[in-house]
């Protein structure tokens, strides 16, 4: 796991809560581990999640009003929110087993590959995420229309206990609305954009199931389909806008299939609906013999992680 590195708020207490490390800073906001006691006087860690100063403080109302609206397995959970110093606060489960992407760089480090099995498993949690999601409503009924808009392997997390939850809700949108490129996006964040996003055009969940079928590529192919090194973020997203595929032999046809589909720059033949994606990916993983429970998921990032629980 990461090294506790520098906190810089006005004290090592926000609030009710203990500062200990940093976890990540973003465009809007930082997240940070702490630890409160909760009223039963047992303590509990959090990832704090705290707007940076300056930014608009109704967006990242947003984001946590959203939060407090969704409830399934396969998502971060909203803890609670807050203000304190001046600066509102979103306080999340705190998911010991990391990001996706933190996982992936360390089977990079380690010189191995990603486990085929473990990559669609990872891959079908999304997608369950996903279908939730986008067919969210508001507490009084109405359909949310929602997508996430950020589906990338920073966004995947897992807790200690081998689940798989999808997070971090801030740029999230009603795909009744154009949303176009964000300006100064994060390179690594460009790289899983799909065709739609890179054109400004209107988004849909198909959408998001392109930004999860690069994931896919990513994980069982072992390497991106469309950021190459060397390229320009131009570039990429010109590859990614054409969605020319090339994939290699050791990909069998069933899953060449589904990659080639949930790739497709053309929405009349991507995958429209998480459940019409996650459909044949689950039937290639039973085929496969690929099914994996959570003790599996939990013992496997114990053992590529030191993860002790």
């Amino acid at each position: 796991m990461q090294a506790q590195k520098t906190i810089e708020v006005p004290s090592q207490r926000f609030g009710k809560y203990l500062m200990r490390s940093r976890l990540g800073v973003g465009g809007m906001a930082e997240v940070f581990l702490a630890e409160a006691v909760d009223e039963n006087g047992e303590q509990v860690s959090v990832a704090l999640k705290l707007m940076k100063k300056g930014m608009p403080e109704e967006a990242f109302n947003d984001e946590a009003d959203l939060m407090g609206m969704l409830t399934h397995p396969n998502l971060v959970q909203r803890v609670e929110v807050g203000q304190a110093f001046g600066r509102p606060y979103i306080a999340m489960e705190f998911l010991i087993g990391g990001d996706l992407r933190e996982v992936m760089e360390a089977h990079r480090n380690q010189t191995k590959g990603f486990p085929t099995g473990m990559g669609v498993h990872i891959v079908l949690e999304v997608l369950k995420a996903l279908a939730y999601f986008h067919q969210a409503k508001s507490r009084s009924g109405t359909l949310l229309n929602l997508i996430h808009s950020d589906v990338n392997p920073s966004n995947v997390f897992f807790s200690g206990y081998g689940d798989v939850k999808l997070g971090d809700f801030g740029v999230a949108s009603s795909s009744m609305a154009n949303v176009g490129l964000q300006e100064g996006v994060a390179a690594g964040k460009l790289a899983y954009l799909s065709p739609e996003q890179t054109r400004g055009d209107k988004l849909s969940p198909a959408s998001d199931l392109f930004s999860v079928g690069i994931i896919l590529h990513e994980l069982v192919v072992g390497y991106h389909p469309f950021a190459k090194e060397g390229l320009s973020d131009e570039q990429v997203m010109s590859a990614i806008r054409s969605g020319r595929l090339s994939l290699p032999d050791y990909v069998d046809k069933p899953l060449a299939t589904i990659l080639q589909r949930a790739l497709s720059p053309d929405l009349k033949i991507r995958y429209r609906s998480a459940g019409e994606f996650a459909g044949p990916l689950f039937q290639y993983s039973l085929d496969s013999n690929f099914t994996q429970s959570s003790r599996e998921v939990q013992l496997w990032l114990q053992q590529l992680l030191g993860l002790v629980v």
